[in-house]
């Protein structure tokens, strides 16, 4: 376990690729408890509006996912889905309990607004991490795979407003 959590760390240092993971179901599953542990983090210690839909991000992050798996899958990759997804779920699971760390020790001294920009670039880390783990399970250079992470990216940002938008005007 400490070994797997080192690997996922590695990635998100850019250091490593998917390939160090095992393809394995009990690799995602765990990838999926860090995720179920790092939305709670944000849910409750976070973002605690009454107006938050959290499952609207969950669809639009699984669109992302979606998005990686065709990727590969058009690169003629099928076979590194299961490990490429597990570390991408992992690595912005792990970089989204740093936000929230990052947020809860640091509000009180600095204010909310400025904790919540600083957190928003540890967030945004995410897309090179993502990057560089697509550009080498597809075996192409680290800025194709930026330019994939930033689409997927984008891929969920217009999903999210679009289903917002669209919950606002039916309600």
């Amino acid at each position: 376990m400490r070994q797997l959590i080192q690997n996922f760390l590695d990635m998100i240092m850019l250091r490593r690729g998917a390939d160090v993971i095992p393809s394995s179901w009990l690799v995602l599953i765990f990838s999926l408890v860090l995720l179920f542990i790092s939305s709670l983090g944000v849910l409750f210690l976070v973002d605690s509006s009454p107006n938050q839909k959290p499952w609207i991000n969950y669809l639009g992050y699984f669109l992302g996912i979606i998005f990686y798996s065709l990727i590969l899958i058009s690169y003629g990759f099928f076979g590194r889905i299961l490990q490429t997804i597990s570390a991408i779920i992992a690595c912005g699971s792990l970089i989204t309990i740093m936000f929230v760390l990052e947020f809860i020790l640091f509000a009180p001294f600095i204010g909310s607004k400025l904790a919540g920009l600083l957190a928003s670039f540890i967030m945004l880390w995410s897309v090179p991490v993502e990057g560089h783990i697509i550009s080498s399970a597809i075996e192409r250079t680290r800025f194709l795979g930026i330019i994939i992470a930033i689409i997927a990216l984008l891929l969920q940002f217009l999903f999210q407003a679009y289903m917002l938008n669209y919950l606002e005007i039916i309600s």
